[in-house]
Formats: C-alpha cells, structure tokens, sequence
C-alpha cells in the first residue's frame, strides 16, 4: 500500500488502496491522521517529501519502504509480531548489494527480535528498522532525524533503538524528532545496551559449558570468538578474568590490537577451523551455513550476533554433528531486556536488568532440556518455547509504555 501525504486545495488527502486501518494512526510532529475517525492538519509540509509504501508479507504485523527524496532516506521498518507488546528493534545502519538484500536482513532480524522478546518476558513485540546508505560515510544528522520523523509517523507502533551502524549518540540524533526511542545515553535512559547483551552471552557461554561438562567453569577453556565489536569488548574482559583461553579474529586490524596480548589472533577465514570448546558469533548474521560448518572444530556454539544460522536446517546439521548450538535469539537478549526496564513506570533500574538477564543461564538450560526429550534441535526446542509463551499470553505488557526523555 502506498501511502502519499500531500497538500491539495486546503484539503488533506490520503492515497491508499482499499485497505483500512483498524485501530491504527499515524503522527508527524502535531498532525495525527487517523482513517476510522477523523483527518486534521497542521504542519503538513514536514512530510510532504516522505513516502510510505506498505508491503505485502505474509506473517508479518506491517513492513514499510520508506522513502524522503530531500533527505535521501530509504530504509525499511519491520513491525513481525504484537501479540505480547508493542515493536521494538534496533535501526541497523548498512550498505547492501540490491533492496531485497536489506528486506531480507529487515525481515529476518524482526522475527527473531519476537522470539526473543518472547523468552525473556519482557512485554515487547518483535520489530526492526534498516537505513540502507551506500557508503556508511553517507551518515549524517539530516539522515536521522528524517529516519526520526519517519519513526514518528508510526505513532509508537515501532520503537527504535541503537544496532550496527547506529550508535547512541546516533539515537540521540534521531530522538529529537520522536520520543519512540530507547538506549540514550542519559541518566533517565539505559544508555548503550551492549554490556548487557555481554553479560547474557557470558550468562549462556556458562549454561552451555554445564551442559558440555556438568560444571560452569571456565578456566582452561577455549572460546573463539569472531568480531570484536562493542558487545565482545565486555565478553572478553568477563571470559579473560574467569580464565579461558581466548582466540579472536576481526576483519579490523585495530580492533585486534587491544587485545593482542591477552588472547591468540588468527585470520577471518580461519576462525571456524579451530579447535575449541565453544565458538563465538559476535558479528554479522548468516556464519553457520554449508559452507563453514564443516570447518567447525567447536563443541558448541555461543554468541551475540543475530540469526546465525543462515537456514535454520543448520540447526540440525548442528545436531547431527554433536555440536551444542545456543540460540542466539535467547543467548543476546540481554540487550533487549536492558533497554525494556527503561520503558516501565518506575523507570530504569539497572539492578533489575542485571537479575533477569542472570536468567538467560536457566532459561537455556531448559531449551537444552526439552531438546534432549524430544530429540529435535535446540533451535527448534527454543522456538517453540517461545511460540507458546505468545499464545498463552505468558510475559504480556499489562501497563503502558513510558518515556522518561
């Protein structure tokens, strides 16, 4: 559906298909237009460049091309699931080799933010946003407040936070045009989530060595762990003071200096190939495929980036080859249930996050469980944990959303 905000004859006119909103509504700065009820203007001019064009997939809430042709924005907000609360997702700023590259990418990273929303109870629906540019230089402060405005026009259906490519300060940008935002870095705010998604991935790098070895113990142990963004700088300091031995590869030679002295680098390509007990997704998505996991010499994988698995008949080839595989969608949500506690009445309590992201340790190991009983993959084991939760209801926002910025 293609929605066109135009000013004609003093009249506002909304070009649509034949299809009506239920309960929906869209605000841009102090213009609401809502097709059940009423249409009123006021400050039309501000979204007379931006263009909604409502796709078709099925399973999904809605999915929007949006498009601002002064600002040069295109980007896609991916709104997969409702059922327990209201959308929330990062904004991956990206390059991408064609549309559907970064549809694809939209769509994917939404419905695992549902999943993963759902295991941890945090009383949030499943959504996600990307801002394709064609160079990551193309970033600029023009660019997000027009990707906030856009934000803005959703009226909280979708609420953005920081991702790859889209730092808090970035957030911050954008929050000056939509109060639709989580993780700034201000006192009132959870700042920047990724110590928390750290804390989670040590939480299931722990459950998975209990169940490799019937002890969490880490001294000793070989993690390997590839990319080395915001979210493995914390992991490695929490696995280098327990005593593992680490083995780290990143596509930026800078990065690995850091660490230089206190773990093993090796090559990007050759990451997969060694011999450790647990290896370590922390970059981009789609690294367990038919390609490396042949290479894997891992008893089990555990890590931060999102959908790893690039089908999820990975899972079972995972399986077949006795290798443990985490869900990442259970493992990394510790950054979601940070930035969730942000949105209650009382505001953020960073203690709270701390205890329920603790729980990502049991909560795997139940998924490791049921695996076991049914003899399916843990993949499959924590989907369907998780589809129950949603149509039992268990872990549904019972209160409002509240901003403190």
């Amino acid at each position: 559906m293609l929605i066109l905000l135009k000013k004609c004859a003093n009249l506002l006119t909304l070009i649509a298909n034949e299809t009506v909103y239920e309960n929906k509504s869209f605000l841009g700065g102090q213009m609401v237009i809502n097709i059940q009820k009423s249409i009123r203007q006021k400050n039309i001019k501000k979204y007379l460049n931006f263009v909604f064009e409502k796709l078709d997939i099925e399973g999904y809430d809605a999915v929007y091309k949006v498009t601002n042709e002064k600002t040069d924005l295109l980007a896609i907000i991916s709104q997969h699931d409702s059922t327990l609360g209201t959308s929330l997702g990062g904004t991956r700023i990206a390059t991408y080799n064609n549309f559907d590259e970064a549809l694809t990418d939209a769509l994917r990273l939404s419905k695992g933010m549902t999943y993963k929303a759902a295991m941890a109870e945090v009383g949030l629906g499943g959504g996600k946003s990307v801002i394709v540019v064609k160079d990551i230089k193309d970033k600029n402060e023009k660019l997000l407040r027009s990707f906030g405005e856009a934000v803005n026009i959703l009226e909280g259906n979708y609420i953005c936070s920081e991702d790859m490519g889209c730092s808090p300060q970035d957030v911050t940008i954008i929050r000056e045009k939509t109060k639709y935002v989580v993780g700034l870095p201000h006192e009132k705010s959870s700042g920047n989530p990724s110590k928390f998604t750290a804390w989670g991935v040590f939480q299931g790098i722990l459950a998975t060595l209990k169940k490799l070895y019937g002890s969490k113990s880490i001294k000793g142990k070989k993690i390997a762990i590839q990319g080395l963004g915001s979210v493995a700088h914390y992991l490695i300091e929490h696995l280098f003071w327990h005593g593992a031995e680490l083995i780290i590869s990143d596509i930026d030679e800078t990065k690995l200096k850091k660490f230089a002295n206190a773990a093993t680098i090796v090559a990007p390509e050759d990451i997969y190939k060694q011999e450790c007990d647990i290896f370590v997704p922390c970059a981009i998505g789609g690294i367990i495929n038919d390609e490396t996991i042949d290479q894997l010499k891992c008893k089990a994988v555990c890590g931060a980036a999102n959908n790893q698995l690039l089908e999820e008949r990975h899972a079972e080839v995972l399986k077949d080859k006795n290798i443990l595989y985490a869900p990442d969608f259970v493992v990394n949500a510790g950054g979601l249930i940070n930035v969730s506690f942000e949105l209650d009445k009382t505001g953020y309590c960073p203690k709270k996050s701390r205890e329920k992201t603790d729980k990502i340790y049991t909560s795997l190991l139940e998924i490791y469980k049921i695996a076991d009983q049914n003899d399916i993959s843990t993949n499959r084991a924590a989907i369907k944990l998780a589809q129950f939760k949603m149509k039992a209801g268990i872990g549904k926002r019972k209160s409002n959303l509240y901003f403190h910025h």
